[in-house]
């Protein structure tokens, strides 16, 4: 297992998207409690949403309709929505690097 730095994580996602012309520091979770509601109650770049659950000790995971990948942070404007990354793709690449940071007892 490796220590858990920023630096690492970012490096590793930055490794797997970059090639596609991804920044992953300008990727953004952008979430609202409810869509009555849309004021925007959490915003992280990818890298730093990917860090803090790993720290956590959590395996890096989103889903639900009240949280979306973005361009900008603190919006949830369907404008600035991020095209051609995907929750799924992005919850399957927190599997692979939890593993390197938690270890093998990951399951996914």
């Amino acid at each position: 297992m490796e220590d858990l730095n920023i630096e690492r994580v970012c490096a590793m996602l930055h490794a797997r998207l970059s090639g596609r012309g991804i920044d992953v520091d300008k990727v953004y979770v952008n979430g609202i409690h409810k869509f009555e509601d849309p004021q925007v109650t959490y915003s992280q770049t990818l890298v730093w949403a990917f860090f803090l659950q790993l720290q956590d000790r959590e395996i890096p995971h989103f889903e639900g309709e009240t949280l979306g990948l973005f361009t900008e942070p603190y919006t949830f404007d369907p404008a600035y929505r991020f095209k051609g990354l995907y929750f799924d793709e992005v919850n399957r690449m927190g599997v692979d690097i939890a593993r390197v940071f938690l270890g093998d007892s990951v399951n996914g």
